[in-house]
């Protein structure tokens, strides 16, 4: 079975398309930080958005949550728009 990253706006990301994922702050123009974004990048080098996090803990956690996963492969899929921690 191929497994399956679900965005927080629901889309479906075969995990094997991706080839990294991190965080990074997104900015309003005056440099403020509005909130964190959780990418992939992709095997075609296009970052894809996995979620949005209001602060850098959340979107570490949902790094983490990924990368757990993947270093376990004992999961079909790992669902983003549940709370971090959270692994089905």
């Amino acid at each position: 079975m191929a497994k399956t990253i679900i965005t927080q706006g629901g889309d479906l990301v075969n995990y094997a398309n991706i080839i990294a994922v991190f965080v990074d702050d997104e900015l309003d123009d005056d440099e403020n930080v509005l909130g964190y974004n959780l990418w992939g990048l992709d095997v075609t080098n296009d970052n894809i958005l996995l979620g949005e996090y209001a602060t850098l803990d959340e979107a570490v956690q949902a790094k983490n949550k990924i990368v757990d996963w993947i270093d376990n492969e004992a999961y079909a899929k790992v669902d983003l728009s549940e709370k971090a921690g959270d692994v089905s």
